[in-house]
């Protein structure tokens, strides 16, 4: 089943940019990022849908590194947008629980 993008407000992600729901394959975008981060965020979340690694972190860095070769400015985007500190929070909190 190929894989549905859609595009949501920022209420229903926030703090994340992304997310996916795997049982559905469907990728789940922010839609007030700008258009370039956007275009990484859906590469990064398309390629969770097919990550079968248990891992989050080396997901997280191979998701990160695929949308990085298809959108290198939007990554370079997100990566400054993420130094906000309620993303920094976001980050942390990922890191102390382990996902």
């Amino acid at each position: 089943m190929k894989p549905k993008i859609k595009y949501v407000s920022k209420k229903k992600l926030y703090p994340a940019f992304g997310d996916t729901d795997t049982k559905k394959n469907i990728a789940y975008v922010r839609n007030d990022l700008p258009k370039i981060v956007k275009k990484f965020i859906k590469e990064h979340e398309l390629y969770h849908l097919k990550d079968k690694s248990k891992n989050w972190f080396w997901r997280e860095i191979k998701a990160n590194v695929y949308g990085l070769f298809k959108h290198p400015f939007g990554f370079l985007l997100c990566v400054i947008m993420s130094l906000a500190p309620y993303r920094l929070r976001f980050y942390f909190e990922r890191f102390r629980k382990g996902e």
